[in-house]
C-alpha cells in the first residue's frame, strides 16, 4: 500500500502570509505532525501558479493551473508512483494527523475510490484519493474542474466513503483554514483562551464555554439605500412604518465604508431594506462607491426589477469587476398573478428587463452566478408555484425560494409550510451582520425595522463599539438568555443564512 501525502495550496493563496500562523509556517507543522504516521511514504507539495512562496522550492512540487484537475492527478499519480494520496490543505495549522489516519483506516477497509468528511471542517479533515479513481470516465483529463468537485457531483458514480466523526461542528459554519480571514480570527481566538492546539473532540466544549471565540467581524452588511417604492406588495413591512423611510444620503454610504475598514477583512453588501434600492436618485454613484471599496467582494441588489432596464444592465456591464449580484423579486408568471401579489400592472416591464439583463450579462461574459429570480413561498403563490418554475426554467435563470419573514408578526404571516427547525440554534444574523437604515441608524438586526433597539447611528457613533455591543448579544444569544426588545424568542429568522 504505497500512500503518500500532497500539501495543497489553494489557488487563492499568492503568498506565504496565509500560510503562517501565530509564527509559525503551517506546511512545517503539517509535515512534522505527519511523520509519526508510518502508513505514509512521502510528502509533496502542490501550489499555484500565481504562488509566490517558499514551497516553489519544496524537493517535491507540483504546479497547476486554475484548479486541481484530473490532468494534474494523473501527473502526480505517475510521477510519485502512489496508489494512494492523502490531500491536505496547506493552510490548516490545527492539523490533527490522527484523523488522517482514521480517515486512511476507512479508505483502505472499504476500497474507496475517494473519501472525505461532510461534517469535519476543513483544516482537520483531508481527501483521500486512489489512482483507481482515474480510471473512471468521468475523472476525464481534458475536464478544468477540480477532480474533488467531479466527485462530490456524481457520488453515485464513484466508490465514495463520507468520514464521519463527533462533534458535528456543521451548524456554526466555521473551517480552520488560516487562508480565511474570519477562520484565521476564530482559531486566534481559540489559541488565546486555550494556549494550545486544540484536539477536534474538544472544540465544542471550547465554544460552548467561550461561544465568543466564533464572533470575529462583519461579513454581510444590508444598506436601506431608499425607502420608497413604486410597487405596495401584499407581504411588504414598508406599509406599517410610520414614518416611513427616506433616501440615504451619500456621505452617510461613505461613512459606513470607511468606518468598515477599521476591521480589515473582505465582506458583502446588499441592497435591501424597505424600499426599491434602483428609485435612489443617486443608485448609481452608491453602486460605483461600493464597485470600487476594495474589502467588498459581492455586492447584492435586491429590485423588483422595473427600474432594471437597459440602463442598469449597461452599467453592469461597464464595471471591470464582476461582483455584482442582481435578485429580482418577481412574484408572478403572467400578468393576473402579478397584478394579485404586487397591487399593480408591471409584469410585461420586469419581464422585459429580465431577459435583456441576461442578454447583456452574457454578452460581456458576466452571468455567472450574477442574476436569479426569487419567488415568496406563501398561500398567494403556492397554487401557481410550479408553473412559474416551469415558465422561468425556460429561460436558464436560477431561482430562488423566499421564506417569508413576517419581522416577529408585525405583518401577517401568509406562510402555508414551517419550515424552522425543532431544535434552536444561536443567531447566524447576530454573529455576522450588519443592518443599516436609510438614516445611517444601526439596527439591532433585520428585525429591528424602525430601529427601535438600535445600537447607534454610523454617522455619529463608533461602529467598532457598536459592533461590540452586538458581540455581548450575540453571546447571550448562544447562551440561550435572548433579547426582549426586539423580541427575539419571537423570531424565526435565526436559521436563515445570507452568504
Amino acid at each position: 500500500m504505497n500512500t503518500q501525502a500532497l500539501i495543497f495550496v489553494d489557488s487563492s493563496i499568492k503568498d506565504d502570509k496565509p500560510l503562517t500562523f501565530n509564527g509559525q509556517f503551517i506546511p512545517d507543522i503539517i509535515n512534522t505532525a505527519l511523520q509519526p504516521l508510518s502508513a505514509v511514504a512521502s510528502i509533496h507539495y502542490c501550489i499555484p501558479e500565481t504562488y509566490t512562496g517558499k514551497l516553489q522550492q519544496a524537493a517535491s512540487v507540483f504546479t497547476y493551473s486554475g484548479t486541481d484537475t484530473p490532468e494534474i492527478w494523473h501527473q502526480i499519480f505517475e510521477k510519485t508512483g502512489a496508489q494512494h494520496i492523502i490531500k491536505i490543505p496547506a493552510d490548516a495549522p490545527f492539523f490533527q494527523a490522527s484523523i488522517v489516519a482514521e480517515m486512511l483506516d476507512t479508505h483502505i477497509t472499504y476500497l474507496s475510490d475517494f473519501t472525505f468528511s461532510y461534517n469535519v471542517p476543513s483544516g482537520y479533515a483531508c481527501e483521500i484519493i486512489s489512482k483507481s479513481i482515474l480510471e473512471n470516465p468521468l475523472a476525464n483529463p481534458t475536464l478544468s474542474d477540480s477532480l474533488g468537485d467531479i466527485v462530490k457531483k456524481n457520488l453515485n458514480q464513484f466508490d465514495v466513503e463520507l468520514y464521519y466523526k463527533e462533534p458535528d461542528l456543521r451548524w456554526h459554519r466555521v473551517n480552520f483554514r488560516a487562508g480565511n480571514i474570519r477562520d484565521r480570527l476564530v482559531m486566534q481566538n481559540i489559541i488565546a483562551i486555550t494556549n494550545q492546539t486544540p484536539s477536534y473532540e474538544s472544540l465544542q466544549e471550547i465554544i460552548n464555554s467561550h461561544p465568543e471565540v466564533l464572533f470575529t467581524t462583519p461579513s454581510y452588511v444590508e444598506i436601506e439605500l431608499c425607502g420608497q417604492c413604486t410597487l405596495d406588495c401584499i407581504f411588504c413591512y414598508r406599509k406599517i412604518l410610520s414614518p416611513t423611510h427616506g433616501i440615504m444620503e451619500l456621505s452617510t454610504l461613505h461613512m459606513l465604508l470607511q468606518k468598515m475598514r477599521v476591521f480589515d477583512s473582505p465582506y458583502a453588501v446588499c441592497f435591501g431594506g424597505s424600499g426599491e434600492p434602483l428609485e435612489h436618485p443617486q443608485f448609481y454613484k452608491a453602486l460605483e462607491l461600493c464597485n470600487n471599496e476594495e474589502l467588498i467582494h459581492t455586492i447584492v441588489v435586491e429590485t423588483n426589477g422595473i427600474y432594471a432596464d437597459t440602463g442598469y444592465a449597461s452599467a453592469l456591464a461597464s464595471f471591470a469587476s464582476n461582483k455584482i449580484t442582481t435578485i429580482v423579486n418577481i412574484n408572478a408568471h403572467n400578468t393576473e398573478s402579478y397584478k394579485k401579489l404586487h397591487n399593480a400592472d408591471y409584469f410585461t416591464t420586469v419581464h422585459d428587463n429580465i431577459l435583456r439583463l441576461k442578454e447583456i450579462l452574457v454578452e460581456h461574459n458576466k452571468l455567472n452566478n450574477n442574476l436569479y429570480l426569487q419567488i415568496m413561498k406563501i398561500n398567494e403563490t403556492e397554487s401557481f408555484l410550479d408553473n412559474y418554475y416551469d415558465y422561468w426554467e425556460q429561460y436558464s435563470i436560477p431561482i430562488i425560494l423566499q421564506k417569508q419573514d413576517t419581522y416577529l408578526g408585525r405583518i401577517t404571516d401568509r406562510r402555508y409550510s414551517d419550515l424552522t427547525p425543532l431544535q434552536r440554534k444561536p443567531c447566524w444574523h447576530l454573529r455576522q451582520d450588519l443592518y443599516i437604515l436609510s438614516d445611517g441608524t444601526v439596527a439591532f438586526c433585520k428585525q429591528d425595522i424602525d430601529g427601535a433597539s438600535k445600537r447607534g447611528n454610523i454617522n455619529t457613533d463608533d461602529l467598532n463599539t457598536m459592533w461590540q455591543k452586538q458581540r455581548e448579544h450575540f453571546v447571550e444569544d448562544f447562551k440561550e438568555k435572548r433579547a426582549k426588545k426586539p423580541d427575539c424568542d419571537k423570531c424565526d429568522e435565526w436559521y436563515t443564512f445570507n452568504l
